[in-house]
């Protein structure tokens, strides 16, 4: 069994997570909910590292940080607006996660949260597993934003950061970008698939900018608890 580790946060000490302590939690299981109270989640990465061009934090980072402390001072979950795109999304995931497995003749792992093997307070809930070192991904966007995803051909941007967290709390290597629009007349063009193997360095960044996060959102929780 791997011994407890620390980490430092500026100049204080947190004891990290064990990984024995922290099981995987399935998506529709009553616990999810409540486990992600309080922590930095894949999701939520972007925000985390979002900046305004002078340096300074940007207003989604200030508050996904009180959104944090929130929950954990009150112990409840946060709620979230869901916008008709969002529930879009939502609806038709299912339906792409089909389609993907039925392209690739493959059964993809059902989405579950994971807790990061050290880093405390960090996790993510990747839409699926593949294999024992894959993870998958899966938007379903508007039109005009899938046609755009299928003709870059790539992985885009502002979904990387959510990528790379999952794959440091899965400790897997690579992901599969699904985007899906069952709108799309022809079958064939409703779905775009991208693999990204992303380097080990890069895991490693998104892994000292969540610390880093982390440090300031415990840094306000002693604040309004010991002040």
């Amino acid at each position: 069994m791997r011994a407890e580790r620390k980490i430092l946060y500026g100049q204080e000490s947190m004891k990290l997570y064990h990984p024995d302590h922290n099981p995987v939690i399935a998506q529709d299981s009553p616990q999810w909910l409540p486990e992600r109270r309080g922590k930095l989640t894949a999701s939520r990465m972007a925000d985390a590292l979002s900046f305004n061009k002078d340096g300074k934090p940007s207003a989604k980072r200030t508050a996904l940080m009180m959104q944090l402390v929130a929950e954990r001072v009150a112990d409840y979950a946060v709620d979230h607006f869901v916008t008709k795109e969002m529930q879009w999304g939502l609806d038709n995931e299912a339906g792409a996660k089909a389609a993907y497995e039925k392209r690739y003749g493959v059964v993809a792992g059902p989405a579950s949260l994971y807790h990061h093997p050290s880093i405390e307070w960090f996790a993510a809930t990747p839409d699926g597993t593949l294999g024992d070192d894959g993870v998958l991904e899966i938007k379903c966007p508007g039109t005009p934003r899938f046609l755009q995803y299928s003709l870059d051909g790539v992985v885009p941007a502002e979904y990387r950061p959510q990528i790379l967290c999952q794959l440091a709390c899965t400790g897997r290597k690579w992901a599969d970008f699904v985007a899906f629009d069952p709108r799309i007349k022809e079958e064939k063009h409703q779905l775009f698939v991208c693999r990204w193997e992303p380097r080990p360095e890069e895991i490693h960044a998104i892994e000292k900018e969540a610390v880093k996060f982390l440090a300031e959102v415990e840094a306000m929780f002693r604040r309004f608890t010991e002040g």
